[in-house]
């Protein structure tokens, strides 16, 4: 890729970021305001509720949700990323992959807005990053190349299949109650559990970040999961974009 082409995908994906708030008063700020209000009015609840301490807890909270605003994000918006840009489609200015990648350097630069808020957090209770911590940006860039190839998946399935958006959303209004964000993995006991977290990848996802952002260990597990569906993910982006990448503009 050269560079005049990412320069035209940056600017395309920061003009859809700020003309989205163009006409309100704190403009793109507001990104800023559900994920603050849930940290700061429901972490101390929750701590109580999970009976641990509000220094170690709220950081864990604020990092998880400003995480699964990233991770959501590249999910739900998935499912419609060719419909929202019909028109680039059937004008041809704009190819599917340039379409993938503008929706995803747009998702991730509200996410890059939203870590204001674990900033703020990590300040008022005096959480210390260490070397371990730049871990956490290996994380984020395959979380970036996993919304790319499920861009890609889901974006044709849900052309063809509208339906595929309101799957999709209510799967992941349960995932997150069911995913350690509001709870702690550490506060279940039994193999129960351990067997849960095995088999959830978004807590796979989460922890590729999380964890050293916190100060804690990646187990080999998650990062052979983790990789494992990053490979087979782009692997299958591949074949469906070659099979199907021609029919999308039909079922647009």
């Amino acid at each position: 890729m050269d560079l005049n082409r990412w320069h035209r995908w940056l600017y395309v994906a920061w003009f859809n970021f700020v003309v989205t708030y163009r006409n309100t008063t704190l403009g793109p700020f507001w990104l800023l305001a559900g994920p603050a209000l849930f940290v700061v009015v429901l972490g101390g609840l929750y701590s109580h509720v999970n009976t641990v301490d509000p220094n170690v807890f709220i950081p864990y909270l604020a990092v998880g949700v400003i995480l699964w605003t990233l991770i959501g994000g590249f999910v739900t918006k998935s499912t419609t990323v060719y419909q929202r840009n019909r028109a680039q489609i059937l004008q041809g200015s704009m190819t599917l992959i340039e379409i993938t990648v503008v929706d995803v350097i747009s998702i991730l630069l509200q996410f890059l807005h939203q870590l204001l808020i674990v900033v703020v957090v990590f300040l008022v209770y005096s959480h210390q990053l260490s070397i371990y911590a730049f871990v956490s940006l290996i994380g984020i860039g395959i979380l970036v190349a996993n919304g790319i190839w499920l861009s890609i998946v889901f974006g044709i399935i849900g052309a063809r299949y509208r339906d595929l958006h309101q799957v999709i959303s209510a799967i992941m209004r349960v995932a997150f109650l069911a995913t350690p964000i509001i709870w702690m993995a550490t506060s279940g006991r039994g193999q129960a559990l351990g067997i849960y977290l095995l088999f959830n990848p978004f807590y796979h996802f989460l922890e590729i970040v999380r964890a050293p952002l916190l100060g804690m260990p990646i187990s080999i597990t998650t990062w052979i999961f983790v990789l494992s569906v990053t490979i087979g993910g782009f692997v299958l982006a591949n074949q469906m974009h070659r099979r199907y990448a021609r029919l999308v503009p039909l079922w647009v």
